[in-house]
């Protein structure tokens, strides 16, 4: 813990950059194509699609869990419990539910 601030309910624990991952994890995922064709991913609603491919090339199918390979870091954009859409270019191929 750097700082806490008891009036705004607020405690720093780490530099903003600490957050940064190029690994995300999705669990209860669906692949609508295969996983190769997978060239980004929206990791929260209003978020710009990030460049990744999925790790191990899956089929079509259920998948209890992905691992996604960013192309570049995002600052704490992967919120476990938010839903990972998984794209093809702007068309929509899969999603998952991002893991702890």
């Amino acid at each position: 813990m750097i700082a806490k601030d008891a009036r705004s309910n607020r405690v720093t624990v780490g530099p903003r950059d600490a957050l940064a991952t190029q690994a995300v994890a999705v669990r209860g995922a669906r692949l609508h194509r295969a996983g190769a064709e997978v060239d980004a991913v929206k990791l929260r609603y209003r978020s710009r699609p990030v460049a990744c491919r999925v790790a191990g090339d899956p089929e079509p199918g259920a998948h209890p869990r992905l691992e996604l390979e960013l192309a570049d870091a995002v600052d704490g954009g992967a919120a476990p419990g938010q839903t990972a859409c998984l794209l093809a270019g702007d068309v929509v191929v899969g999603y998952g539910t991002i893991s702890a």
